[in-house]
């Protein structure tokens, strides 16, 4: 019985084909999220620091007000290097809730080797992003302000706002 002519032979363009169609799906999914359950947990920056009697988990930071976080760290983060939060709170309490009063201070390390702080506040919990966010906008223009005196930078190493 005659064979036809090509009928033992496998196409190389085939072989490549699906060769391609499998490695693009490991590359999805080993190199994505559309497989794993549950949504990955963000964290704070890495560049963000909690001194103080209250700890970060105390604190229950939601995933909007952690995003808050990153975001200003993010867009500070060619004038700051560094950022140390320094929270109490007022008495003893055993849970913070929103309304719980905190006192609050910010550590920021510049680039260089100042350090802008601010002093200490009382606050309630449900303000202090806010709070934060709104100073490290503030230091960043007084900071950018107080580089402009060489002379002067050179004799602090600690400017308060």
């Amino acid at each position: 019985m005659p064979k036809k002519a090509g009928a033992g032979k496998r196409s190389p363009v085939g072989f490549f084909a699906i060769f391609f169609l499998i490695a693009v799906a490991g590359l999805v999914y080993f190199q994505t999220d559309l497989f794993r359950p549950g949504v990955p947990e963000r964290g704070l920056s890495g560049l963000v620091s909690v001194r103080g009697s209250v700890s970060l988990e105390q604190l229950s930071l939601s995933e909007q007000e952690i995003l808050t976080i990153n975001q200003a760290v993010a867009k500070y983060r060619d004038t700051f290097s560094k950022v140390d939060l320094v929270i109490d709170t007022v008495g003893h309490e055993a849970e913070i809730t929103p309304k719980t009063v905190l006192v609050f201070a910010v550590e920021l390390q510049t680039n260089g080797d100042l350090v802008v702080k601010s002093w200490s506040r009382k606050i309630p919990r449900g303000s202090m992003v806010s709070q934060l966010v709104g100073y490290m906008g503030k230091a960043a223009r007084e900071y950018k302000e107080f580089k402009r005196f060489p002379d002067v930078k050179q004799n602090f190493k600690t400017l308060y706002i």
